[in-house]
């Protein structure tokens, strides 16, 4: 039989419970909700950020045999818009996401602070996300057996960020896709 998985955003100060994607949002907040209220403020100079968003896959169904050589990419085009950025990263543990909601997330980058106590990401780059295409796919290592559960060993984390010179309202959305091998 077919295995079943799901695309799951992570919230909150533990990855527990998690919120099924089949669209999502990022905004300024902990949560996937996409409201005014959590919109990502305009600068009047330098950047705002979103709060980083922790996705990985989840299988509800066990595959028959494996799941392996997972990647993630966008469509390779930003369409956001002038002043508008997005960022990715893959993380070997969770971490959640800080910052101050209604204003900005914390950048995610290489270098933790304190703030980011624990960090996993120390030492790996961020990436622009529309690096990523189906002809050049960000690798998501790791796999499950037959069995339900996490699949692979990392998070994907994803962060917008915008500056002085973007447009008011919401932007377009984007599309990103996870795959991988069943057998």
């Amino acid at each position: 039989m077919a295995a079943t998985i799901l695309v799951a955003q992570y919230n909150g100060a533990a990855p527990g419970a998690s919120t099924d994607v089949t669209s999502a949002s990022v905004t300024v907040g902990t949560s996937d909700e996409a409201s005014n209220a959590s919109a990502i403020p305009i600068p009047s100079s330098g950047s705002n950020h979103s709060f980083w968003t922790p996705m990985a896959l989840v299988a509800t169904v066990a595959p028959d045999t494996s799941i392996n050589n997972i990647f993630f990419y966008s469509d390779g085009t930003n369409s956001f818009g002038t002043g508008v950025t997005a960022i990715v990263i893959t993380a070997s543990a969770y971490d959640q996401a800080v910052g101050t909601a209604g204003s900005s997330g914390a950048l995610l980058s290489s270098t933790c602070t304190d703030a980011l106590s624990g960090c996993s990401v120390a030492g790996t780059a961020t990436s622009d996300l529309f690096l990523y295409s189906s002809s050049c796919k960000m690798t998501v290592t790791g796999s499950i057996g037959a069995a339900a559960g996490s699949v692979g060993d990392k998070f994907v984390l994803h962060q917008m960020s915008v500056i002085n010179t973007a447009g008011a309202g919401n932007t377009v959305e984007e599309t990103i896709t996870f795959e991988f091998d069943e057998s």
